[in-house]
């Protein structure tokens, strides 16, 4: 690939380096305010783009484009990292990070966001109520339901399949991080990296198919258009049989980039993905003949891997559509400024499906009479009967748009050296959402079928009909400022505030009764807050390959960071408060080849929502206390020439409810929900010859269980066993551009519990063989 240049005063830094973590904020404002960085970014590039050097300067050559783009395409490790508002070293960040690159990503084929993150350890999965929704968790705490998962650091907080076609690399954040993200980040963040056009011609296309009728392309194409431009198109199109849980999906994603390796970059970009999914049934949990503490436990049913229980007339429908403009001008300085837009719309409709067990036969509504004995583990065979409901149908519409400014620059004051990064940033969200009328809702009886003839191909002459249920509009603004000074030899300290202000306006519907589109009233509620957050820690870095860290951080949940359903009662309640404390290292070892990095942690929610039977509530209580405390570790880099490893484990011995409210006391003291103990794992490549690499992986968790409904607490009658599932990959090259690669996941086909909700459990995926052949041109 031809690098390119770019000119550079003899004081400009490295972008940035500073030890902040990532772009985003999000939480109260009006986009005008954040316009104006816009505008002086603009502006700046008008007035400075060909101005000379500063007075007695010359201009240095610095190397940009490709090589990073390289590095995700060729290795699982990398130094760098584009959490933080631009590119930095991973050794600046004061708190524990881990890369997804997408060379772990093709080597081991994870098609989605949720397949990539398998391979990160700490990460649990909720389903929802309906079903086909999931919500992720980090150290415990949710990240998708509270706005923590980002794009090229900016909030992407509606509910989609996110797909991997497009992404460079996939970049976890953990512990609390509201001084550079907003509202939300108690557990940490997830940042989707996408790819960007290179000063390159290079095309790479893709074909796999596989089991059950599997057959995924993608397409990335980059095209040189100019001495300093850049066209590049990433398509995919992905079909699946699946058993009946099918996958039928196409996306595409073009960018073109002008000013690459100038003192002015722009790009501007386009995302349109469509789903047609029919989601995977979950299925309700069985009881085993084992108990805890002297109550019955319940765990996931032991039928076979992939089987369906759902019907064909099952939906999960969506499109998301979203544009972008970036821009970053460099000064004669050495500052930069970045800025960025996104706008964006999205749809979703679903309806799902949870099969439960019945001994007899169903009734005239499809439902298993009352007083039948209840199916256990021991008494399941293939003739049990099974019943279908259908889980709650849903149908949403989203928009949001996205501004945000970022200034970064270095220099010395007072004798001592300071990294400095300032900016705002600004969104307006809304949404619609409707909800299923008539004589199919939640619970509709969807039909029995039995537990050995899954996949029956039911089709279902009624389908769920909607009316609006509720709707909000949001605006939020955030401003922040950190510094980062050298206090002495290998020692710098970190500062830094934020301020958040939020407002939105709600709207909640209810209906008299099931048979009308029309409601009976309508409650309007207005929310509005301002909070502060903040940041600070140590670093020693003794060397080039060694980074200690102590770091204190703190974040907040506002009442509409949970699917934005606000009542009078909770826009009454000031937002939850959350602190990180974290003491770690980041080593490097073999020449740099091999990166390590550990963490011992304590994450905690100190102020959480609570309900109290003796107070008159216009408003929840913040007596609520929870935490939880461990290790993460991650090695990730070459072993030798020819081994290679990437591997992330977390263990989390303490994630406790400590407070509640007093109608809750029963669960203070329980573990929190969805949080193992111990999760990780490790993938391992060897290249045999210069033709032929071989690679296998184990990922898994030790046992887990789902929460005890709404309250945080870990259920004390369902579980799922812990599991450790296998990957393997072979791949040989024909010649340097052309390849075949061969995959099994799950290679023991072993049942386990993936998604989990209070009632029922959707398992993961089972065995599958892909065979892929990928040429580059």
């Amino acid at each position: 690939m031809s690098p390119s240049v770019r000119p550079r005063a003899p004081q400009a830094p490295d972008a940035l380096s500073i030890p902040t973590l990532s772009t985003l904020s999000r939480d109260s404002a009006r986009l005008p305010f954040g316009a104006l960085m816009l505008a002086a970014s603009v502006g700046s590039w008008a007035q400075t783009a060909s101005a000379p050097p500063a007075s007695g300067g010359t201009l240095e050559t610095v190397t940009v484009t490709s090589e990073a783009e390289i590095r995700n395409k060729e290795q699982v490790q990398t130094k760098r990292t584009h959490l933080g508002k631009g590119t930095q070293d991973i050794r600046d960040i004061p708190q524990s990070i881990n890369v997804i690159t997408e060379k772990l990503i093709d080597d081991v084929k994870l098609d989605t966001l949720k397949d990539a993150l398998h391979y990160s350890a700490g990460i649990t999965f909720a389903a929802t109520e309906n079903g086909t929704d999931q919500d992720i968790r980090l150290r415990g705490f949710p990240v998708a339901t509270t706005g923590d998962l980002l794009i090229d650091g900016m909030r992407d907080p509606s509910q989609y399949d996110r797909d991997t076609f497009n992404l460079e690399r996939i970049e976890v954040l953990r512990g609390s991080a509201s001084m550079i993200f907003g509202r939300g980040s108690t557990g940490g963040v997830i940042n989707q990296v996408t790819k960007k056009p290179l000063l390159a011609d290079q095309s790479d296309v893709v074909g796999t198919v596989g089991s059950r009728g599997y057959a995924r392309t993608t397409g990335d194409f980059n095209v040189r258009t100019g001495e300093d431009s850049a066209f590049r198109l990433n398509a995919m199109w992905n079909k699946v049989g699946n058993g009946g849980a099918t996958i039928d999906k196409y996306g595409i994603a073009p960018s073109y980039s002008w000013g690459l390796g100038t003192r002015d970059e722009f790009t501007v970009g386009l995302f349109h993905l469509n789903v047609d999914n029919v989601p995977m049934a979950g299925t309700r949990y069985l009881g085993n003949g084992t108990f805890k503490d002297g109550v019955a436990q319940n765990s996931i049913a032991r039928l076979p891997p992939g089987s369906f229980y759902g019907t064909d007339s099952d939906y999960l429908r969506g499109q998301a559509t979203y544009g972008t403009l970036s821009h970053v001008h460099l000064f004669d300085d050495g500052g930069e400024l970045r800025s960025q837009l996104r706008t964006g719309t999205f749809n979703r409709a679903q309806w799902g499906t949870t099969a439960g067990f019945c001994g007899v036969a169903l009734n005239a509504v499809g439902a298993c009479p009352a007083g039948t004995p209840a199916v256990t583990a021991a008494t399941l065979n293939p003739l049990t009967v099974m019943s279908r409901s259908g889980l709650a149908p849903r149908q949403d519409q989203y928009s949001g748009t996205y501004l945000q400014s970022d200034y970064s620059n270095k220099y010395t004051w007072g004798g001592l050296r300071h990294e400095v990064l300032m900016g705002i940033d600004a969104a307006r969200e809304s949404a619609d959402r409707f909800g299923a009328w008539g004589s199919v809702g939640t619970n509709y009886a969807k039909g029995g079928t039995l537990a050995g003839t899954p996949n029956d191909g039911r089709v279902l002459a009624a389908s769920p009909i909607y009316r609006p249920t509720s709707d909000y509009a949001s605006r939020s603004f955030g401003a922040y400022a950190q510094d980062l000074v050298e206090v002495a030899p290998h020692w710098k300290l970190l500062g830094g505030l934020r301020y958040d202000r939020f407002s939105g306006d709600f709207r909640q519907r209810t209906y008299a009764n099931a048979a009308t589109a029309l409601p009976d009233s309508t409650v309007q509620t207005r929310l509005s807050d301002g909070v502060f957050s903040y940041r600070t820690g140590v670093l020693y870095q003794p060397s080039p390959t060694q980074s200690y860290h102590l770091s204190y951080s703190t974040s907040f949940n506002t009442s509409a960071d949970t699917y934005q359903y606000v009542t009078p009662q909770n826009a009454a309640t000031p937002p939850e408060k959350s602190r990180n404390i974290e003491l770690g290292a980041k080593l490097d070892w073999l020449d740099g080849k091999l990166s390590t990095r550990a963490a011992i942690f304590r994450t905690e929610k100190y102020n959480e929502r609570t309900t109290d039977s003796d107070f008159a509530q216009s408003a929840y209580l913040l007596s609520g206390k929870r935490h939880s405390a461990g290790l993460e570790l991650d090695m990730v880099g070459r072993l030798t020439p020819q081994w290679e490893l990437y591997a992330s484990y977390s263990y989390i011995p303490v994630a406790r409810i400590d407070q509640a409210g007093s109608t809750q006391q029963a669960i203070v003291g329980q573990r929190v929900g969805l949080t193992p103990r111990q999760s990780g794992a490790v993938w391992l490549s060897y290249q045999a010859t210069p033709q032929l690499r071989l690679a296998g992986g184990l990922r898994g968790a030790s046992q887990n269980r789902p929460l005890q409904g709404t309250t945080g607490a870990a259920s004390t009658t369902a579980y799922v066993p812990g599991y450790v599932v296998s990957d393997v990959m072979v791949e040989y090259k024909f010649t340097p551009d052309l390849y075949a690669q061969l995959n099994v996941g799950n290679v023991t086909n072993r049942l386990y519990g993936d998604q989990l909700y209070p009632g029922f459990a959707l398992a993961g995926a089972q065995r599958s063989v892909l065979l892929t052949v990928g040429a580059r041109f």
